[in-house]
């Protein structure tokens, strides 16, 4: 397993591309084929910054998959054998990380089917594909952190204030 410094790669953003749809809808399929074939029950889909269509983002797409806390070892299993690196939590409890960095690189974030993580996830992500001034913040504050910093944690610390806030607009719109 690696450790927080491995995490703080180099980040760039670039204009929102619409193929990241399509290849978000492929690995959500091929993602939900395999495990299916595997026994446990799972629902897969395309979040972050690549499923909010004229988004800035970094470019690697972003899917979680939600099943029973029990599966998450075998779901985790299945995700490496794809070859995927596993980080862990990676700094967010309740989480397992994995990452791909390919011609096509991409995350997936293994988390408890319907909870919390999982919620926040697709509020967030509904809320700014409905609020396109939110999105547009977004959008900004991202952009700030990049320049600012040009690392993964650095980054993520920047845009914190920006994420939170959108998220309690989100809960507040979704719930």
């Amino acid at each position: 397993m690696s450790t927080a410094p491995d995490l703080d790669e180099p980040i760039h953003l670039v204009p929102y591309d619409p193929v990241w749809a399509v290849r978000g809808r492929a690995l959500v399929e091929r993602l939900t084929a395999g495990l299916g074939e595997q026994g446990p029950y799972v629902e897969v889909g395309h979040i972050g910054s690549t499923s909010v269509p004229g988004l800035d983002a970094k470019p690697v797409l972003d899917v979680q998959i939600g099943c029973a806390a029990g599966d998450v070892d075998a779901v985790v299993g299945y995700v490496r054998g794809l070859g995927f690196e596993h980080l862990g939590e990676a700094g967010v409890p309740g989480r397992e990380y994995l990452r791909r960095r390919s011609e096509r690189p991409a995350n997936v974030h293994v988390v408890v089917l319907r909870g919390q993580l999982w919620t926040d996830n697709l509020l967030l992500r509904d809320y700014l594909r409905a609020h396109p001034e939110a999105a547009a913040r977004y959008a900004r504050a991202k952009r700030d952190a990049a320049r600012a910093t040009g690392r993964l944690l650095a980054y993520s610390d920047h845009k914190a204030a920006t994420v939170a806030e959108l998220m309690a607009a989100a809960r507040a719109f979704g719930g």
